[in-house]
């Protein structure tokens, strides 16, 4: 029983990364006209060390997460601050997100990903019970968080401040912590959303692209990307216009990584896009069950960790589904396991990893 429980995580997961290394190959092959290539072998790399990053955390105890969950606080503050400073960041496309290490760029947003989800676990599992109590606890958590989120912000990387601030705040409602306190945070949040939509009219300008996409003037400029991903899921149509023969990624920008999921529907159709997102499903629900378990066995720290990865990956995928498909504004969001670049995959995989070891050790012990 407990390998088939391990193996289903560890099966959804290795599933993912093919369907991604496939949808690489089709998109990359209209770049370099062949199959093989140079995106396809970079990407390849990635996944090899991705199954690497898995197989060390599986194999690292969870305990001193724990322990040390401030020190991923810390790290995470310290990344987020030297991204922004000029010689260590890396300015490009109007954001300052990267850091360039000797063989690698590093993505500071995919680093603080994790660095926060281990911080708010290892919180809300030692402050536990005060947390269902007081408001106390949860704006300590919410204010370490957000001086994080706000450097994050400066950069500027929305995508990741909106994705986590979801994480945190499911982490916060899985802790038990009571709905009134949670709702009137929430309100708090939709007044700074307000009146950041207030002071930079570009973000009301991407709403309007949002809801008028096909206006000329939009369709040629702002809406030039959500147009053309619409186009391949209209000509995906039920089965998909076969795997490499899709049209619309050759004029949709970033069909590699940020609109990857448009290129799945129009190659594989209907059948092909709901397949990933009942594979994606699937993941965030065993991740789930990991997470439940723990909570049972008074596990803490363990569950909301787990929890948090689910939510994480969970929202991250939605949201790229979302702009795709154009429900949610253009931000710059992989598709998790799947899309191209190796920061989000390999950092990603090594929490699949972590949680895989979580569940070894619940049946062990049962």
């Amino acid at each position: 029983m407990t390998q088939t429980r391990d193996f289903a995580l560890l099966y959804l997961w290795g599933v993912l990364v093919v369907v991604g290394v496939l949808a690489l190959a089709s998109v990359s092959v209209h770049v370099f006209d062949a199959w093989v290539n140079k995106w396809l072998l970079r990407h390849l790399a990635y996944v090899a060390l991705s199954a690497a990053a898995l197989g060390v955390f599986y194999a690292l105890p969870t305990q001193p997460f724990y322990q040390f969950h401030r020190v991923g606080w810390l790290v995470a503050l310290l990344f987020a601050a030297a991204v922004l400073v000029p010689g260590i960041g890396i300015a490009e496309g109007g954001s300052r997100r990267w850091i360039p290490l000797h063989f690698f760029t590093l993505q500071v947003s995919e680093v603080i990903k994790p660095l926060l989800i281990v911080f708010v676990a290892g919180y809300l599992a030692k402050n536990y019970e005060s947390v269902q109590r007081s408001l106390g606890p949860l704006l300590l958590v919410l204010f370490a968080v957000g001086v994080v989120l706000a450097l994050v912000f400066v950069e500027p990387d929305y995508g990741t401040v909106a994705i986590m601030g979801l994480v945190v705040v499911g982490m916060l409602f899985m802790a038990n912590a009571r709905m009134s306190h949670l709702l009137l945070l929430g309100s708090f949040a939709l007044t700074g959303i307000g009146a950041l939509l207030a002071v930079e009219p570009y973000r009301v300008a991407r709403l309007m692209t949002l809801l008028s996409p096909w206006d000329e003037e939009i369709r040629l400029n702002e809406g030039y990307q959500l147009t053309n991903s619409l186009i391949a899921f209209a000509r995906g149509e039920v089965t998909g216009t076969g795997l490499g023969t899709g049209l619309q990624k050759t004029f949709t920008p970033a069909s590699h990584n940020d609109f990857i999921f448009a290129t799945i529907a129009e190659e594989t159709g209907l059948l092909g896009a709901t397949l990933v997102l009942v594979l994606i499903l699937a993941l965030v629900y065993k991740l789930g069950k990991i997470a439940r378990k723990a909570m049972q066995l008074d596990q803490h720290f363990e569950s909301l960790f787990c929890y948090g990865v689910a939510l994480l990956i969970g929202f991250q995928a939605l949201i790229h589904i979302g702009v795709n498909a154009g429900v949610f504004p253009t931000k710059g969001l992989t598709l998790p396991f799947m899309s191209y670049g190796g920061n989000s995959l390999v950092i990603l995989s090594a929490l699949v990893g972590m949680a895989l070891k979580i569940h070894r050790d619940q049946m062990n012990a049962s």
